[in-house]
């Protein structure tokens, strides 16, 4: 193995001819950083697309990324024979595309705060390494960086019912109006009303023209599943300014008492937000008469 040379910002797979300490990075470092993505939710499950990560960074820190390609990955990552023809297997190029989507996902959320990147640019497999010193660290951070008078900006979409009997379409309604609610007691918390969101409702427009037209930074949607007297509610959060999710959790209820399981949810998923986006712990006087 070759002894560990610094890289540049963008890898070139050589030692860099002139940069300032900042901008190298070590081949220790993007070994770290792959532990990390490799340990992750996004891949911990996902073997062929670790195979195929993890082999590309090693290739390129060894000097060897300019000949990677997909007859190659396909023997190494596949288990292709010598047979293997690209044209007719497209494989090894799905799978790259896929492999481009985690890595986008992972560092809209879980890897949002880390100093270095690892991408691999589209028609290529040969990855490069980035560091981003001021990168973005997430939501909480992102608020932070605005100022102490700073606000974060979100809308609740409506929650879809998914039960066989689309039974609870009431219950689904009323999560997202307790949640509207809690979140608007957040004081630097900017929540858009329902019936704003809901003027959009049946419109084609993707995420970040809604957010734009909503003004928003955030979207939080949901759907509600019924069986066997327990109620499921999957919430995810969206990140306007790249469409992807930066967090998704399921809650799971016993359904014994409706009304129970609409606040215990929405304080749950209000609690979690709260944390996530950076809220103060200063609330708005509630003015809901109790």
């Amino acid at each position: 193995m070759r002894s560990a040379k610094p890289l540049e910002g963008e890898l070139t797979g050589k030692e860099p001819r002139s940069s300032t300490r900042s901008q190298v990075i070590s081949p220790n470092e993007v070994r770290s950083e792959l532990a990390k993505v490799l340990a992750s939710s996004f891949f911990s499950t996902a073997d062929r697309m670790r195979r195929f990560l993890r082999l590309v960074v090693e290739e390129t820190l060894e000097g060897r990324g300019d000949n990677l390609n997909e007859l190659l990955l396909g023997m190494a990552v596949y288990d292709r024979d010598k047979k293997f023809d690209p044209r007719v297997d497209s494989i090894v190029r799905v799978d790259a595309g896929r492999l481009r989507a985690k890595l986008r996902e992972f560092y809209a959320s879980d890897g949002a705060g880390g100093s270095i990147r690892i991408e691999i640019p589209k028609g290529s497999y040969k990855p490069m390494f980035k560091r981003h010193q001021d990168n973005d660290t997430g939501p909480a951070q992102r608020l932070r960086e605005k100022g102490t008078d700073a606000t974060m900006s979100l809308a609740v979409l409506p929650f879809v019912d998914v039960s066989p009997q689309r039974g609870h379409v009431l219950l689904a309604g009323g999560i997202v109006q307790e949640l509207i609610h809690r979140l608007s007691l957040i004081s630097n918390f900017r929540v858009v009303s329902l019936t704003s969101v809901l003027a959009l409702k049946g419109k084609q427009v993707d995420v970040k023209e809604m957010g734009r037209q909503l003004g928003v930074e955030f979207f939080v949607e949901g759907s509600v599943l019924s069986a066997k007297r327990r109620v499921r509610v999957l919430i995810r959060l969206t990140d306007v300014a790249t469409g992807f999710h930066t967090w998704s959790e399921m809650y799971v209820f016993a359904s014994s008492d409706p009304l129970t399981v609409l606040e215990r949810i929405s304080k749950s998923i209000a609690d979690t937000l709260a944390a996530r986006l950076g809220a103060r712990t200063s609330v708005r006087r509630n003015k809901r008469p109790s």
